[in-house]
């Protein structure tokens, strides 16, 4: 273990995969075993609509932490390609919102399967058990981050 301590050790591990599973390189790969050759910063609009949508347009730039023009000029060019469709809430006609279309359900879908064969492929080698206690671990991990990030706000 290189001197380091097991906590020292995670820190590095940690860091190392957040900075490249946030990076361009990865979701080039994400896109290119979906088979989908929409823009990145797109897809990422239209994940996050598929997973809270309908949403406002404000509350999406926050999600993806954009500022509210560059949110719109986005899903202007995903409302032209078809992925998404915008409207009015309707509690209160002044908020504009914006929902996946079944086109962009199904680009969604093939994203979500070229994760899946990314994680085939990083699992191969692994055995049940250990892909097991990676899960557990994980979500234990995440839930604790979860509750640090909730009492902070």
């Amino acid at each position: 273990m290189n001197g380091m301590t097991a906590d020292e050790d995670y820190y590095d591990v940690w860091l190392d995969m957040l900075g490249r599973v946030s990076g361009p390189r990865f979701v080039a790969l994400i896109l290119d075993r979906a088979g989908v050759t929409l823009d990145a910063e797109l897809c990422r609009y239209l994940v996050y609509l598929d997973l809270r949508g309908p949403i406002g347009v404000l509350e999406l730039a926050e999600l993806v932490e954009h500022n509210h023009p560059k949110a719109s000029r986005s899903l202007a060019r995903l409302e032209r390609l078809g992925l998404v469709r915008r409207g009015s809430a309707e509690h209160d006609h002044r908020i504009k919102t914006a929902e996946v279309t079944a086109e962009g359900r199904r680009i969604v879908a093939a994203i979500n399967r070229g994760r899946r064969r990314i994680l085939d492929e990083a699992f191969a080698g692994w055995n049940a058990r250990d892909r097991a206690a990676l899960a557990r671990l994980t979500r234990r991990f995440s839930d604790d981050m979860i509750a640090l990030i909730d009492a902070h706000d």
